[in-house]
This record gives structure tokens, C-alpha cells and sequence, in this order.
């Protein structure tokens, strides 16, 4: 079951508790960028009147961190013992239940992939401390919204808007969990694909048992795109993390633009070996900065 099989009274009643949970915070700039990515930062192409990105067909984006800021300014985090729930708030007893349950489940995956993901109503409807009339699918949202609040980095519905009017194909690879398209509903008031993503270019990790970078998350939009007619190098990846995405992006023949108008949520790993000598094609200072950025291809 995933968030499109919710029936549609527990779908309303989650889109609203998202809602009445969430209140749009200040998003703050990073302070400094280091001094390799100046060049490539956004501000300076738009005020040089150029556009660096040419022959852009196709642009896929990151949620967390990118499309939408949170408080962990991502879905997760590096550690093995909990990819979603930062510790220090919340009720311990649950925060302890599933941190160990994440730990065991990533256990058994490491044999499959260095990057695995889990899904969260499961390991949630196996949680003795969850109330019986409570679904797993909502207690997996409560303790989300406690400890991981999420709501639209600014200029994001826009910048999907110009894209799309551009005749631009949309496309979504992301770390992930079933309430993750309910976040759009309850915010841009639709889901992805009625906003313009093609179903066939989105990929949650959670329902691929594989989280960034991991090349298998993208390898169903790579075979989307290949049967569509494009190129791998004639699609844009937008993503706030070095190794997740500009990295996971570029290791799968994508371009890449790093997105860094979010203090909170920019992820450099200036001290992962992956990412040391790695560039992104584009240093995004803000989402509405893309539009200007791309060069139509012919």
C-alpha cells in the first residue's frame, strides 16, 4: 500500500493534520559558498545575461531539502541508525523502538545495496506503544510532522509552473515515504502529476527499497527517458546534496545543479572522497533563478 491506495477519508484526514501541523518558517541563504562553486552560482550567469545549461529537455528534482524545506533540511540523514528521525524530541520510547527497528531492517538490506531504504508504516504498524486506533499510516505521519516538519522552499510552485509552460518534462527521484505526495496535495493543493510531473519520471526511494545515490533509484526514470527519445545528458537534476544528488546525478550521466538557497538543508560532504573534486554544472541560489538558467534546446 502506498500513499496513492489510501482510502480517501484516512488521505483527508492526513492531508489535513498536515495542515493544521505545519506553519511556513523563514528560509535563510548560506552565508558563504566555498570558493569553487562562486563561479558557477546563479546570480552571476542571470547578471551576465547568459544561460549555462543548454539542451535541456527534461528536469528532475529532489523534494526535501529542494522543493520543500524541513527541519532536517532532508528526509533523513547519513546515519545507519535513522534515516528520519533526529534525535532529541519526541517520545523516547517510540524514538528508541524506531531507530532499533530502522537499524535491523538497514542490517538485512546492506547485503543488497550501501543504500537502502526502509518503509515507514511498516516498521511503525509493528510499534506495540501505537495506539490501536491509530493506523500505522498515521502514526508514521505524526511522528514525521513532529520531528521533521516540512513545507514549500520559496518560489518552488512557480519555478515547476515556468518550467512546465516552457515545454520542459518534469520528473521527481527522491528520498521518500508514502505521505510524500501529501505534502504537495496539501500544500500546491495537487499532486505531483497533476502539477506537471509525468508519473513515469518519479521515483520514491521507498518504494524501491533504495535511497540516494544509489543508482538504482534512478535506473526507472533512465529507462523512461531512453524509451521517450531523449539523452541522459539532456536532463537537468536538481537536488541540495552533493553526494545524494549531484553526485548520485552526475554518476548516472545526468547534469546537475546544486541547489543552495537553503541554509538549512545545503549538504556540501566537502569531506566525503566522492564529492572532493566534484562539481555541479550550476550553483541554484534560488528556484527562480532556473527558468533563466536553461537554454532551450533546438
Amino acid at each position: 500500500m502506498n500513499g496513492s491506495s489510501l482510502s480517501p477519508e484516512l488521505e483527508a484526514k492526513l492531508l489535513n493534520l498536515i495542515r493544521r501541523s505545519t506553519s511556513v518558517q523563514t528560509v535563510l541563504k548560506p552565508e558563504k559558498l566555498p570558493d569553487r562553486l562562486q563561479a558557477l552560482r546563479s546570480s552571476a550567469f542571470i547578471r551576465r545575461q547568459q544561460r549555462p545549461l543548454f539542451g535541456i529537455r527534461v528536469v528532475l528534482f529532489d523534494i526535501y531539502g529542494t522543493l520543500f524545506s524541513s527541519r532536517a533540511g532532508d528526509i533523513g540523514t547519513d546515519g545507519a541508525v535513522s534515516r528520519f528521525a533526529p534525535s532529541g524530541s519526541g517520545d523516547a520510547q517510540a524514538e528508541s523502538y524506531f531507530q532499533r527497528a530502522v537499524f535491523e531492517r538497514h542490517l538485512e538490506l546492506f547485503a543488497e545495496t550501501p543504500y537502502p531504504e526502509v518503509q515507514v508504516d511498516e516498521i511503525w504498524a509493528s510499534y506495540p506503544g501505537r495506539p490501536q486506533d491509530i493506523t500505522s499510516f498515521e502514526y508514521a505521519l505524526r511522528y514525521e510532522l513532529d520531528h521533521n516538519p516540512a513545507f514549500p522552499m520559496p518560489g518552488a510552485l512557480d519555478c515547476i509552473r515556468q518550467l512546465r509552460e516552457a515545454g520542459l518534462s518534469l520528473g521527481i527521484v527522491s528520498n521518500a515515504q508514502f505521505y510524500t505526495p501529501l505534502v504537495f496535495k496539501a500544500f500546491f493543493g495537487a499532486a505531483p502529476e497533476q502539477l506537471g510531473f509525468s508519473e513515469d519520471l518519479i521515483a520514491y526511494s521507498y518504494r524501491f527499497g533504495r535511497a540516494k545515490p544509489a543508482p538504482e533509484l534512478f535506473e526507472p526514470v533512465l529507462s523512461s527517458l531512453k524509451k521517450q527519445g531523449y539523452q541522459i545528458d539532456e536532463c537537468l537534476y536538481v537536488g541540495n546534496d552533493m553526494l545524494n544528488d549531484v553526485y548520485g546525478a552526475k554518476n548516472v550521466g545526468m547534469r546537475a545543479a546544486l541547489f543552495a538557497g537553503d541554509r538549512n538543508s545545503l549538504r556540501l560532504r566537502e569531506d566525503n572522497p566522492l564529492c572532493k573534486d566534484l562539481l555541479p554544472d550550476l550553483v541554484l541560489e534560488s528556484l527562480s533563478d532556473l527558468p533563466a538558467c536553461l537554454s532551450p534546446a533546438l
